[in-house]
């Protein structure tokens, strides 16, 4: 099945935290959907209106899955239906949840019931890459992985992380997320095509990993976990939207939320009118570029660009595919870049945020 029409991403591998700071003046904010975990994470923030957009309608299909699990569980209920707690009949939740799911979705889901009972949470392709390669970290070094997962501070968490994972055979069955051969043959990802040599990747995140070991513990941090571990719980680190202390303002500004299919060029072409967007100052733009070289990059911002209110924010992850802007009105707040790479807990990512003059130059 083509990539953009596979369930890709489905738990949460960025941290949210971020984008809420880089976009909290934000009235109207539009993200691309992945696993849904982006939108509604948005939803924490003062915004109006968050507008979820994606080309792969199987990552929107997921994404009302969840709104509609909202809004009918306790969060409990919730977390244990999505596949962080034990359920035993996850197919009877669905029964009650699919009549408030529209007809596209439900029939999707209708069709992959086997995914609901397994809990959806960890069914997409990058979750079980990451679950594999979870096991092979448990079955060669348990013992290093629960002391890193365990350390009492960060001083000892640092400590850790140098003395059994710099320079180690651990180390470089991390550095497995960033291989070509696994994105391009294992998971059919547009993204391999992309990627540094073996040689760029490894230094790359041997410096990402030392950095995070050093600024916050592995422990709270929910990509860190997937990573680690293969599987977030309900009683661990969890992104903010599933946070219960979060879970009542959720439910409250869940009708804020809108689904488009489409992509960030569309914005700019024939669909644009159809899709409705608005003027749009806050662009939570996720790492799109790990997908496209400079051509569809440049296309895809024009997008953005088209939509854009006067100084509207914007904040984009890289990963490893580093592209400048392609245009000079899109402008790079170093200092809050700096400072969110820094402290943002998905570890693998550099951020990108600033603002956008409307006018295209190219």
């Amino acid at each position: 099945m083509d990539f953009f029409q596979n369930l890709n991403f489905s738990s949460a591998n960025e941290d949210g935290e971020s984008e809420l700071i880089a976009l909290s003046k934000a009235s109207r904010i539009l993200c691309l959907t992945g696993s849904g975990t982006r939108p509604l994470d948005m939803l924490m923030s003062d915004a109006q209106d968050v507008i979820a957009l994606d080309l792969n309608p199987t990552q929107n299909a997921l994404l009302t899955l969840k709104v509609a699990a909202f809004q009918q569980l306790e969060h409990g209920e919730l977390l244990a239906f999505l596949g962080l707690s034990p359920m035993k009949d996850r197919a009877r939740t669905y029964d009650l949840l699919r009549a408030h799911l529209p007809s596209d979705a439900r029939a999707y889901w209708d069709r992959h019931l086997k995914v609901i009972k397994a809990g959806v949470w960890h069914q997409g392709k990058w979750e079980k890459l990451l679950a594999w390669n979870a096991r092979f970290l448990k079955l060669y070094r348990r013992g290093a992985i629960d002391a890193l997962m365990e350390a009492p501070d960060l001083e000892a968490q640092e400590a850790i992380w140098q003395q059994k994972f710099a320079n180690s055979r651990l180390r470089a069955l991390l550095e497995m997320i960033g291989r070509d051969w696994i994105w391009c043959w294992v998971m059919n990802e547009p993204a391999g095509e992309f990627l540094p040599n073996p040689a760029e990747v490894s230094r790359r995140l041997e410096v990402d990993f030392a950095r995070a070991s050093a600024s916050f513990l592995f422990r709270d941090s929910d990509f860190a976990t997937l990573i680690f571990r293969g599987r977030h719980s309900a009683d661990g680190a969890l992104p903010v939207h599933l946070r219960e202390e979060n879970f009542q303002r959720m439910r409250d500004h869940l009708p804020k939320l809108r689904i488009i299919e489409g992509g960030l060029a569309d914005l700019a072409g024939e669909r644009h009118g159809e899709m409705n967007t608005g003027a749009v100052d806050g662009f939570s733009l996720s790492d799109f570029g790990s997908y496209c070289g400079p051509d569809i990059y440049a296309a895809c911002w024009r997008g953005v660009l088209a939509v854009s209110a006067p100084y509207a924010s914007y904040c984009e992850r890289i990963f490893m595919n580093d592209m400048p802007p392609p245009f000079a009105s899109i402008h790079v707040d170093q200092a809050l870049s700096d400072q969110l790479t820094a402290k943002d807990k998905a570890i693998i990512y550099r951020i990108r945020a600033g603002y956008t003059e409307t006018a295209t130059d190219g």
